[in-house]
């Protein structure tokens, strides 16, 4: 679906470096796409102006800020901001392997989705397949399991030598009451997931197992200001 992009703002933040549980992310720019109607659809929704202002605004350990609206009044509309971290590329002789971690606000539905996203293209004749996981995940808040309401993950092939995985969890805040929903993202450390395990093989043959995905893919940097934007969010839309 086609975003009328009204406004992209680049904003040089010098070089930043998040560190969390051994993996390094680093950080050049931040840029901003805001669709046209995104800030009169989040009104309508009963967010207040400043905040949906804010939602849209640059943070230090994101590299990117989508704030989308399509649909309109459709049964399909969205209403989402999408904050996306670095990715991070691994090249070997036999594959490409590109992981895109996100942390998406769905404002018409009231949830919060953990998003990790594994792309692998490989050399022509090479194929992948996965071989095992499973798709239990669950946010880890101050040695507390739980708050996770739905898990969805996907493997499937986009193009002849392009395959990719996606594994989404769900923390749907108009299910709790406010004060637990806003103790999880209060008390949040870390998206958990288990292991999934793909292999690549070339005439039938396997040619060497790649794990591209473990439970730190899902342990997302949760800096302050994200931490509070996500608890006004949850503020101003927890009956």
């Amino acid at each position: 679906m086609q975003i009328n992009k009204s406004k992209t703002i680049t904003i040089s933040l010098g070089l930043i470096v998040a560190v969390l549980n051994l993996n390094v992310f680093a950080a050049t720019q931040s840029e901003v796409v805001i669709s046209d109607t995104f800030t009169a659809a989040a009104t309508k929704y009963g967010f207040k102006a400043e905040l949906v202002k804010r939602l849209c605004e640059p943070l230090p350990d994101i590299v990117s800020i989508t704030c989308h609206h399509s649909g309109e009044d459709s049964p399909f509309e969205n209403l989402i901001v999408q904050y996306r971290y670095n990715t991070r590329t691994t090249n070997n002789d036999m594959y490409k392997h590109i992981e895109l971690d996100d942390i998406l606000i769905d404002l018409k539905n009231r949830q919060i989705n953990f998003w990790s996203g594994h792309q692998i293209i490989t050399q022509d004749g090479i194929g992948i397949n996965r071989i095992e996981g499973t798709s239990h995940s669950y946010i880890e808040t101050g040695g507390k399991k739980g708050f996770v309401s739905r898990t969805d993950r996907r493997f499937q092939q986009q193009r002849d030598t392009e395959y990719e995985l996606s594994h989404t969890s769900e923390f749907t805040y108009k299910d709790l009451d406010r004060k637990t929903a806003i103790y999880a993202i209060t008390h949040y450390q870390k998206m958990v997931s288990d292991n999934d395990y793909v292999v690549a093989y070339k005439e039938d043959q396997v040619i060497e197992p790649v794990e591209i995905m473990q439970g730190a893919s899902f342990t997302f940097p949760m800096s302050e200001p994200l931490r509070q934007r996500l608890i006004n969010v949850i503020e101003q839309s927890t009956k």
